[in-house]
């Protein structure tokens, strides 16, 4: 008698998939069984992946798609084009995340129908993890501490890394996360290297006046440009959506976490630094409404844990300790206010003149997140 013929494969479908919310929704099923996984608040997040609202796209296209055996879900994938990145660099990159996958057949095929969009758009890399471009989430935690995300930063299964790299996808950069908590400071010897820096230095800190946001966020925008204009992967913002990343996060913005220096009067760096939200999106498993809002806030009475998103000094003012005054400015005003851990994120792992004065206050790598790269023929 013959041998039965092997079953075939169940098709994968990939189709777009339009609406913002159910795509950022797609994400909870391939995480059922991970404690350390946070849902993202998709009602909060939204705005961000659709073009009637985020200024992104006056200057990007992208496209959302998801993939299916049948009717069930398994996997999703955005793919972007990013006219101002192109023009930055000289390049002609596209951008591929919101990555996830059920397996690795399926992780190739979302990889491969990414990639022929944004060949069609002109592209000639494919790079990612990266959620639209380096100004929002990005890269793929490959190494670390185990435990839940900080506000705004990936999480994903381990086994991503060699689905990414079986389809030809290798590394282009590092990212690093570093962690210090009010424990493992030796606040004394922080605060005599901080003096000596204060006397040779010209620099005055004040907080960012939240009364005054829309003048604030001139001078930030201005800034951003400046400091981070040299760094790998730098993409600049529009001020339409430098504003409105800003406004954004000053729903959860905490006075005592967010600085400017300044020399003669001159803004020359800035630290943001936030309350950790995903305490809160966690306790509410990512659903504000119709009651998830009271449990949000409950959680946020007893938060800890603060993330430094935003530290930098303009080129010209640097290794001069001014760095050292704005963190040191958000862990003793931190500490004053209840915090008692900090993640500083992301750096990249090549980034000497952010992570020395990160180390010498104290903290200490614990996470590392990948973004990788192919050309596209």
């Amino acid at each position: 008698m013959p041998a039965a013929a092997e079953a075939a494969e169940p098709t994968i479908q990939i189709r777009p998939l339009e609406h913002p919310r159910r795509f950022l929704d797609l994400q909870r099923p391939f995480y059922r069984h991970d404690p350390h996984f946070v849902p993202v608040i998709a009602a909060a997040e939204a705005w961000q992946i659709d073009r009637r609202k985020n200024p992104f796209f006056a200057h990007a296209e992208a496209a959302f798609f998801a993939a299916w055996r049948g009717r069930e879900p398994v996997g999703r994938i955005s793919a972007t084009r990013d006219r101002l990145h192109d023009e930055f660099h000289g390049d002609r990159v596209g951008f591929f995340g919101h990555f996830e996958a059920s397996d690795e057949r399926t992780a190739h095929a979302l990889l491969a129908h990414a990639a022929g969009w944004l060949w069609q758009r002109g592209a000639t890399a494919l790079r990612g993890p990266v959620d639209l471009s380096t100004n929002y989430r990005c890269g793929l935690l490959v190494d670390g501490q185990p435990g839940p995300p900080v506000m705004v930063m990936p999480h994903n299964p381990p086994q991503y890394a060699d689905w990414l790299q079986s389809f030809g996808l290798q590394k282009a950069k590092d990212l690093l996360a570093l962690w210090v908590t009010k424990d493992t400071l030796d606040l004394d010897r922080v605060g005599r290297i901080v003096d000596r820096m204060q006397k040779r230095s010209e620099a005055t800190l004040r907080p960012i006046d939240l009364k005054r946001f829309d003048a604030e966020c001139t001078i930030l925008w201005d800034l951003y440009h400046r400091i981070w204009e040299r760094n790998w992967g730098f993409v600049p913002m529009s001020q339409p959506e430098f504003l409105a990343q800003a406004k954004d996060l000053k729903a959860v913005a905490h006075p005592a976490l967010m600085h400017i220096a300044e020399i003669a009067g001159k803004p020359v760096g800035f630290i943001v630094a936030l309350p950790d939200v995903n305490v809160g999106a966690k306790a509410c498993d990512g659903r504000l409404f119709p009651f998830g809002w009271w449990k949000f806030l409950q959680a946020m009475k007893h938060k800890r844990t603060v993330r430094v998103i935003t530290l930098g000094v303009v080129p010209e003012h640097r290794k001069i300790g001014i760095e050292l005054l704005l963190m040191h400015a958000v862990i003793s005003k931190g500490i004053a206010a209840g915090f008692s851990a900090c993640e500083a994120s992301w750096i990249l792992e090549d980034n000497r003149d952010m992570l020395g004065p990160l180390e010498t206050l104290g903290h200490t790598p614990y996470r590392r997140y990948r973004i990788y790269e192919q050309p596209l023929h």
